[in-house]
């Protein structure tokens, strides 16, 4: 039952957006409220401010908040306790809109024994961010931009990571890729790589000897480097940095303090980050080659060990055995999976695995004479490094896009998980981790595909929000049954109710197929598409009425396109 109420939870905080974002219109108060309990949620040492949730706890003498999220999932106590913090935020910050920060301050004092001493600074920092998500400076910027004007920079991040991204409208600057990783990200990156690894040991009952990691450009840029601080972590190093703070080479964690072996890491780059971040990419290939010299036991030291089977089986140089960070060809983009996967142009799932290594074959980094390697082609190298690898891993970094909202997600990590799986004969664990929320959680991708599935796709208010935008709202509901079935081709992670509840939602509900059909017939068309096509391949069991009733509204679409009806 606990579990159940947790997953409930989990699906009900959720914070997801109620419609497409319109260009130089502010938000609406009700996703302002979500927002601002979500940055309320994290302390902001940068304004002087802690967690509320941490500080209504405090107050209520319980323990830290922290701890009762772990304990919530296990103990019906902990959960009430949990359960009454998340209420009394809630009302602070609904207060906090309606009458301001000095009643909210108030009612905390009185309720929760929170002093406003302490509530003041977060609240202060709500009234700023408020006041400035009613602030939208997009259409005039652009105005000013037209004329050759100058636009004031600013950051550009997820307002719960960074809300010094607002206002709006601002020229996005992005961060010093020499200071990536940055410290907190490092710091950040520690917590999740222990769960991320503890989760894998208690499900295989061993670490994980070898993982592919995607690393993403923006995703890091976001972050400051979390992707690639997690990196480090597996391996067990450090960033070391100069006098100008650049991280420009790693040194070795002790194997006393980092207690677990070190994780061989192969890490698939996009070609964005291949752009920003040049001397990150090198730091990652000093730290593969640092970890794989080290004289330690092979059982402390994945990367050792493997790097010296492959010397010995291949009879090959150290260089080629150590081979790890991989990206496009030079001047090359993206895997070209999410393409084919959506064109519907393969025959078997074998195919898209070829593509991804075909597309992401080539390695970077520097040799043992110190020679700069810019994407030479090392098929092999990957192919060898690849079939060792027993999980895949990718960061989410912001709660406004998940992995069925683009189909990038789908084509890296589902990619490298098809690739994985025909290279080492069985499909890898495959893991995203979640910083969004003040609990950072790791969950599978099955879980993953199904927490979005009930929060966005299937959740009335999401896409009854897509629906107000009438002809791109229905697009955007057939984009993520689509890259939902992108999860399918790639890594087989769907589960038949997910189909089918999509189908009765959409399809079979005749209202809601006249709403679809009158706004948008071509994605009404592509969505009951994709459907067939997912029964088609095996990927959904359907019962032959449902089919019939799918070819049935199928074939009438057809028609209305045609001009038949």
């Amino acid at each position: 039952m606990l579990a159940l109420t947790e997953q409930l939870l989990e699906i009900e905080q959720r914070l997801i957006p109620t419609g497409l974002h319109v260009f130089g219109r502010a938000p609406e108060e009700p996703a302002q409220a979500d927002m601002l309990r979500m940055v309320a949620s994290f302390d902001r040492p940068e304004a002087g401010a802690r967690s509320l949730p941490e500080l209504v706890a405090e107050g209520l003498a319980l323990q830290p908040y922290s701890q009762l999220l772990d304990a919530s999932r296990n103990d019906e106590q902990a959960l009430r306790e949990r359960e009454r913090v998340d209420e009394m935020v809630a009302q602070a910050i609904e207060l906090f809109l309606r009458a301001g920060t000095r009643a909210a301050c108030e009612w905390l004092q009185r309720e929760a024994r929170v002093s406003t001493d302490d509530s003041g600074p977060v609240f202060m920092l709500l009234e700023k961010i408020h006041a400035e998500l009613k602030v939208n400076q997009e259409a005039d910027a652009l105005v000013r931009a037209l004329r050759g004007e100058y636009i004031e920079p600013g950051p550009g991040a997820d307002i719960v990571q960074n809300p010094a991204i607002l206002p709006t409208g601002r020229n996005t600057h992005a961060i010093n890729p020499y200071a990536v990783p940055s410290e907190i990200a490092f710091t950040r990156a520690e917590r999740v790589v222990n769960t991320l690894l503890d989760r894998h040991r208690a499900e295989h009952g061993r670490w994980p000897r070898s993982m592919a990691l995607v690393l993403w450009g923006l995703d890091n840029i976001k972050t400051q480097g979390e992707g690639v601080a997690q990196a480090l972590w597996l391996m067990g190093v450090r960033p070391v940095r100069d006098a100008m703070n650049r991280a420009t080479d790693v040194e070795v964690i002790p194997l006393e303090k980092l207690k677990r072996p070190r994780i061989d890491v192969v890490m698939t780059v996009s070609g964005i980050f291949r752009d920003l971040f040049g001397a990150t990419m090198g730091l990652l290939d000093k730290a593969v080659r640092v970890v794989a010299a080290l004289d330690e036991p092979a059982e402390l030291n994945y990367l050792r060990s493997h790097v010296a089977e492959q010397m010995h089986t291949d009879d090959c140089s150290f260089d080629e055995a150590s081979t790890r960070v991989f990206s496009n060809a030079p001047g090359n983009y993206g895997t070209n999976v999410n393409f084919m996967v959506m064109d519907s142009q393969w025959e078997n799932s074998a195919t898209l695995g070829e593509l991804f290594v075909t597309r992401k074959c080539f390695a970077y980094g520097r040799d043992a004479r110190g020679h700069m390697i810019e994407g030479r082609e090392a098929r092999l190298a990957m192919d060898r490094a690849l079939s060792r690898v027993e999980a895949a891993y990718q960061n989410i970094d912001t709660f406004e896009i998940g992995i069925t909202d683009v189909d990038h997600y789908f084509e890296y990590l589902g990619g490298v998980t098809r690739a994985v799986e025909e290279r080492a004969q069985v499909r890898p664990a495959v893991y995203l981790s979640d910083t969004l929320s003040p609990d950072g959680k790791v969950r599978s991708l099955e879980e993953t595909v199904r927490l979005e599935t009930r929060a966005k796709t299937l959740n009335p208010k999401w896409y009854e929000g897509m629906l107000r935008h009438g002809y791109r709202g229905v697009a955007e509901i057939e984009n993520h049954v689509a890259n939902t079935f992108g999860w399918s081709a790639t890594a087989d992670a769907v589960d038949d109710w997910v189909y089918t509840e999509v189908a009765k939602t959409f399809v079979l509900d005749e209202e809601m197929m006249n709403r679809l059909r009158s706004l948008n017939p071509h994605s009404a068309r592509s969505l009951v598409a994709r459907l067939l096509e997912a029964e088609g391949r095996g990927f959904w069991q359907v019962d032959d009425e449902m089919l019939n009733r799918l070819r049935e509204t199928f074939a009438g679409l057809e028609d209305q396109l045609e001009g038949l009806t």
